[in-house]
Formats: C-alpha cells, structure tokens, sequence
C-alpha cells in the first residue's frame, strides 16, 4: 500500500484541528522533520564531509572550510571566525557583528572566489555574493558553555551534564539567507534531480556544519588553552558530540511567513497528517513489534522530559506536567500488549485519548506513530515540493465564492469584529528591526502600512459585502463594486485546494499567541527545547542528538534521535 492509498484508512484530522493554536502548542518534530530528512539522505547517498582546513589562532579566530560530496555535487561551507565582545553580540537581525559568518557554495572555491567572498560573506546583508552561492549565515557563540566545554576539555575531562544545562550548544545561529537574497541562487534554479533541491535542505546543512564547526572550534581552542597551562587537551566524547546542537531564538517574523505562504502550510501539514492518519489506521495485534517500538519511545520521551526539568517553557505545559501524561498512555499500552483481544486500530484509541490529555501529550503520541514507518520517507519528501497559486479567476461567479467561504472559512465568521478585543493588534514592518512586528492597534501611526494578517477579519468583511450582490455575477463586477475585496477573494480562490492551508486564528486578536505558530513552524524544521521568552520568542536547539560528519562519512546513521537525552557520566 502506498501512502496515498493508506491515507484514507484513519481519516485526516480536520483542519479546526490541526490549524488551531491549541494544537500547536503541542507540535513535535517528526522523522519528516527537515533536519531528520537532510541527514537520512545524506548517510543513505553516501555523502563525504571533510574538513579541509582549519586555520585558527588560539581564541578560534580564522578561517574554516569543509567541503561536502553530495552524490557528485561539490559542495564547500566557508566561515570566517573572529571573537566579539559580549557586550557586542545580538542575536537581533540588526546586529552588524558576529563571531561567526559562513557561506555554503557550490563549485570550487578558487583564492579569487574566496577574497570575494571574504569581503562580501562577513558583512552579511550589505554584501553581494554570486549565484552560485547558496546560503549566507552567521552565529555567535554562546560565552558561557563554550568557554565552560573548552575548559574542560582542556583540563582532560568531558562537560558536566548539569552544567549544560536543559539546551545544549555551543554556538546560536542568527540567520539562513537563501533563495536570491543578496545575489545568492534562487530555489528554483537548482536542478530537479540535486541533492539540495527539496525545500529547506540547502539551510538544513548549512546549520549541521555550523554545528559540527562549533565543535571543532571548542576542540581547538581547549588545545590551545592546554598548551599554555601545561595540561593535556582530550576531545569531546562522541556521545557529547551527537547531543550538542545548535542554538537559534525566533520571532515574529515567522508568522507572517505561514501566512503568505498557504501552500508551504498545507504541505507541513500534510507532512504530518498523512503518515499520522495511515499508522493510527493500522490493525494491532497485542504482541505486534510496534506496540513495543511505542512503548520504548514512551519511555524514551519521559526519560527526555525528565533531564527538561529546569526549561522554561510557560505558556507550554511544563514537562514535569507531561510525563504522568504519557506514563499513563505507557500503562494503557502495556495492559493492551498483554491482553488477547483481536487486532484492532488501538494506536487511534490511544492517540485519542493522548489528545484528552494535553496537546503536548497528543503532539509526542504523534510523533511516536509517525516514528514506525520508514516506507513512507521518500513520499513524505516530495510533499515539500509545492506548486504555485494559480491565477485569479476573476469571471468565478459570487455564487461559487459564496460556497468555498461557506466551506472553507466558516471558522472566520465567529469573531465579532464590533469588539475591539479582536482588532487589538496590527502588524508592519519595523524600520528599525528590520522584520515583521506586531503592536496596539491603538498605538498605530497615521498612514501605516499594515501587513495582510487580518484574514478573518478581511473575509467577513468580504463575506458581508457578498451576501447582498446578485449571486449570478461576476467575481469581476463584484470587485468593481467593492474594490477592497481584491485580497480576500483572492485569498479564498487561493486556499480552496488546500486542505489545511489557513491558520483557523485570528492573528490581530487581543488573544492571540504567536508562540503557538512558531512553535510549528519551528518543529517541522526538526528543533527542540522550546523556550519562550516572551509571548512573541522562543528559543530552541536544532540537531540535538543528531550524528556527526564521522558517522555520517561511515554511512552509520542510526537515524534514532527523537527524543535525545545527555551523555551519562562514569559513575553512570
């Protein structure tokens, strides 16, 4: 059977499910997640990493290059490495210094391309690279762990677990610019048949080798600090190499992203939701091998949430509040695998009752299901490749708009927009941040432009003006009536062939919690660690867990890494 057949065997969920940020809030990454996909084709093709240079001084400042063979495309990650202040390090977009800027380009890097790209690479947003430039970006390290794991390591002993902390990473990526910015080459030049041309692969291992740079700058620099205190420098153990990742903070700038792209959403959801719907519609056998796959990751998860203890996660459920929940799933299982009943679609009874719980506990229950499967990836992968919007049909006639509101939008029709509660937000483009902002509404300058988030309260607006127009005319002569309407018939003409391609909020809403978006939105890449800030940033880890260029060179990922939990120490 193949997932398009198996899809239909458990129902999707419905979209005012997977749409809300209820459900959100509880996102988890997946084996489909961009970071676990990169890295299953990167050991399944047989990629080569090699570090090709290292010229450091001993603070780490210097030059880095890696080159990568991806089934015969030449692939080579530059960094120019210095060492700020840290009092000068921002991870704010309009930082103009970093510890660490890089690129990722394609061909050879010859000494002429290489000056170019020093002079371009490190000023980041205000320099021009070639086309062959795939992706700019730049990271800071963090103070306190990296000068702490280069102690250690230096003094001839690992981190110590506690001291790491709940995030662990030496180093917290700011940016990955790609797609034309800045001269570097547009998406849709990359051939059909590239490694890279699946959607976010190019950033994906952008942010691997600035994880496994971090690590061999740590390394580096615990040589250097051993050299002049008489010690003997040891390197981290492989353990600690596959559990650090790479730090990153987000902010609101990723909502409006969702929001404009209502294709990318359906197709991350469909990402999870397909490969959901076909295992919780699978019959089980109390003693089939994926009843005791569930249970191990069950355990797996509490044991993860455990060593989370100390992550602030609030407005999230704190973990010490998730664990009962899926220590009690683990007790419904494991009363199901020693029973003798039929085989049955006992996953979807259980996936049922995870949602009862939490949507934490429903968004790890998922991930787990999805987890069975490996005969789905290569699918899976191709629901990232979207198809553009087609054009507007401005002859459709009033009538057919009026259904697919009817249809599609009816969750919009339930805000009273009388109440100035659901317009307590606008959203714009901040001068000085440089990225999308949200603020009072009341606080709005005269003339300012305002971002097109407000889709529910556009399409009431638009649904109200179209009840009174004669149903049998045109989209055309309505729009000539009530020019204003242009972007939410648009909007709903654009969305009709997407199941899940609407957030179902209302993103002015004095109630509305950007968290819950990014949250989704920063899982389908495949990070952890969720750590708000605030109600609008969060911080995250990304690769935590994950195999290092060895492993991958040796062919030898073991593509496990869910739930990463700390290395354990000797008296362990």
């Amino acid at each position: 059977m193949t997932l398009q057949d198996e899809r239909t065997a458990h129902g999707l969920r419905a979209p005012e499910e997977v749409l809300s940020g209820t459900d959100m809030n509880g996102a988890w990454a997946t084996r489909h997640s961009f970071a676990r996909t990169m890295l299953r084709r990167a050991a399944a093709r047989g990629w080569s990493v090699s570090r090709t240079r290292l010229d450091l001084d001993a603070d780490a400042r210097g030059t880095a290059v890696y080159t990568v063979d991806a089934e015969g495309r030449q692939l080579t990650f530059i960094a120019f490495c210095r060492t700020l202040e840290e009092s000068e390090r921002t991870d704010r977009v309009i930082a103009d210094a970093w510890d660490v800027t890089a690129a990722l380009i394609e061909g050879d890097l010859t000494p002429e391309r290489e000056a170019e790209l020093r002079r371009n690479v490190p000023v980041q947003e205000r320099g021009r690279v070639d086309p062959d430039t795939i992706i700019l970006t730049r990271a800071n390290r963090s103070a306190r762990f990296f000068d702490y794991v280069s102690d250690c390591l230096a003094s001839g002993s690992q981190p110590d677990v506690d001291a790491i902390g709940p995030s662990p990473y030496l180093i917290r990526s700011t940016a990955f610019y790609g797609n034309g910015k800045f001269g570097l080459k547009e998406f849709t030049d990359i051939p059909a048949d590239h490694p890279l041309a699946v959607p976010y692969r190019s950033q994906m291992l952008t942010a691997w080798l600035l994880r496994e740079l971090s690590m061999d700058m740590v390394e580096h620099v615990a040589r250097a600090k051993a050299a002049a205190a008489g010690t003997t420098a040891v390197p981290l153990d492989p353990e600690w190499g596959k559990y650090l990742g790479l730090g990153n903070a987000t902010g609101l700038g990723m909502v409006p992203f969702v929001i404009n792209h209502p294709d990318y959403l359906d197709a991350w959801c469909r990402l999870r939701e397909i490969p959901l719907a076909a295992g919780l519609g699978r019959d089980y056998a109390p003693g089939h091998p994926d009843l005791a796959r569930v249970a191990e990751l069950l355990v797996k998860a509490d044991r993860h949430l455990e060593e989370k203890h100390a992550l602030r996660t609030a407005p999230f459920l704190p973990t010490d509040a998730i664990r009962p929940q899926l220590q009690q799933l683990l007790k419904e299982l494991r009363t199901h695998m020693n029973s003798a009943t039929e085989p049955a679609p006992f996953l979807a009874g259980l996936h049922e009752k995870a949602a009862s719980l939490s949507p934490e506990a429903r968004g790890i229950f998922a991930s787990i299901v999805i987890e069975l499967r490996s005969d789905f990836d290569e699918i899976a992968e191709s629901l990232l490749r979207v198809d553009g919007a087609a054009p507007f049909d401005a002859a459709m006639p009033c009538w057919e708009l009026r259904q697919l509101l009817e249809t599609n939008y009816a969750w919009a029709r339930g805000y009273d927009f009388t109440d100035p509660e659901r317009t307590r937000y606008y959203w714009f483009s901040s001068a000085a941040n440089e990225e999308p902002r949200r603020d009072l509404r009341a606080a709005r300058p005269e003339g300012a432009a305002e971002h097109g988030t407000d889709i529910a309260r556009r399409i009431n607006a638009l649904a109200a003006d179209l009840e009174a127009f004669p149903a049998h005319r045109s989209i055309a002569d309505f729009l000539l009536a009530h020019p204003g309407h242009r972007f939410a018939a648009a909007r709903v003409q654009q969305t009709r062939h997407y199941l899940y391609g609407e957030l179902q909020d209302n993103l002015i809403d004095g109630e509305f919690l950007p968290l819950s978006t990014q949250r989704f939105q920063l899982a389908s890449y495949g990070m952890n660690n969720f750590s708000p800030q605030s109600t609008d940033w969060l911080r995250v880890t990304l690769f935590s867990g994950a195999p290092r260029a060895v492993d991958i060179n040796h062919g030898t990922d073991e593509d496990d890494w869910l739930f990463p939990t700390a290395p354990k120490g000797p008296e362990q």
